[in-house]
């Protein structure tokens, strides 16, 4: 039950709201923002509470935001609200669905801090909701967008699987044309599982990632092989300190960083002797992962468009790099690059939490 709160109350606390000196600040302020007393009884609300939720200071002072525009969330949401504001006296952010007088929803994100006084103890609630309804439309946006675009990529892979499989099926293929058949169908594979992990790590599936035990320097040999054959005029070198080593990660991410930035040095090597020296080596934190190739050094006004989107290290459009970072930046690994004269070098630094 929500303590009731008397004028003669809310006049002493607003007077010592005025003493903390935040009121003409926030009187300004185009985000609403409220102070309450430590039950959440309103004591003071700016303009901007009003102009987003059509309720005058006069309808709300000594009332509960929950009686208003609040209330709209699980009970779960509220009840980890308060756990974290009142028992364990922290801040809380979070976004909430409110509703303005006329029933309208809309969304803004929750910044509640309390207010200690000299015992510890909460003598006030200050709270800032900033509108957030036009990215909250810009993110299901987003979600609905690439969750369209991964089933449209997902579909035409299911069938090259299923047709593959049909080829293979036929016992009157010779040995070269099913090795070429079956190298094939394991990249289509690989590729959808990718496109799957990129789904889920686009929060549009709502799923768990699953992490597995992965011998990196066994599926890095794997990868030189495969690039090798690719790239038949690029010499490819392999240096590891560290064999064997292993790594815990989602499979079809972590191998899409190493496989990518081989794939990429390759191409961009010296065209006439063009070499790749691949490297895993330790460092006191966990080890170091190199990649250099001998080909030019990247132009000064394209060096920190590397990662992004639309440029690939030739100018050209790409996600190849962009899809490096994205991942490495979920793992909670490094990565950066040196370059110059002597070639490029990729580096994914690795902690040794992560193995």
């Amino acid at each position: 039950m929500r303590t009731l709160i008397s004028q003669e109350e809310i006049a002493r606390r607003l007077e010592e709201v005025s003493k903390l000196g935040l009121k003409k600040g926030f009187d300004l302020s185009p985000a609403h923002t409220i102070i309450t007393d430590e039950n959440g009884n309103i004591l003071y609300a700016n303009k901007a509470v009003e102009a987003h939720t059509s309720f005058s200071p006069e309808e709300i002072i000594g009332k509960n935001p929950g009686d208003f525009w609040g209330g709209n969330m699980p009970r779960s949401f509220y009840e980890n609200m308060w756990h974290t504001i009142k028992i364990e006296k922290k801040p809380f952010a979070g976004e909430v669905q409110n509703k303005k007088k006329d029933g309208t929803l809309y969304w803004q994100e929750l910044l509640i801090t309390p207010i200690l006084d000299e015992q510890g103890e909460i003598r006030f609630f200050i709270g800032i909701e900033p509108m957030i309804s036009e990215k909250k439309k810009q993110d299901q946006f987003r979600d609905q967008f690439i969750s369209t675009l991964g089933h449209q990529t997902r579909n035409p892979l299911i069938t090259i699987k299923w047709i593959l499989e049909n080829l293979l099926a036929n016992s009157e293929l010779g040995e070269t044309e099913r090795q070429k058949l079956e190298k094939i169908y394991q990249e289509n594979q690989t590729l959808t599982a990718l496109v799957s992990d990129l789904l889920i790590l686009s929060h549009v599936e709502n799923l768990a990632l699953s992490t597995e035990t992965i011998h990196l320097d066994e599926e890095i040999t794997k990868g030189i092989e495969a690039v090798k054959k690719k790239n038949p005029n690029v010499t490819l070198v392999f240096e590891n300190e560290l064999a064997p080593i292993t790594i815990n990660a989602v499979k079809s991410l972590a191998l899409q960083v190493f496989l990518n930035i081989i794939y990429n040095a390759a191409e961009h090597a010296d065209k006439e002797q063009g070499k790749v020296t691949v490297k895993l080596q330790k460092y006191e934190q966990g080890f170091l992962f190199s990649c250099h190739n001998n080909g030019e050094p990247i132009p000064e006004e394209m060096k920190s468009k590397i990662f992004t989107k639309v440029i690939s290290t030739t100018g050209g459009a790409g996600l190849g790099l962009f899809i490096v970072k994205m991942i490495c930046e979920y793992f909670g690994w490094k990565l950066w690059f040196d370059t110059g004269e002597g070639g490029t070098i990729f580096y994914v630094q690795i902690s040794f939490p992560n193995q």
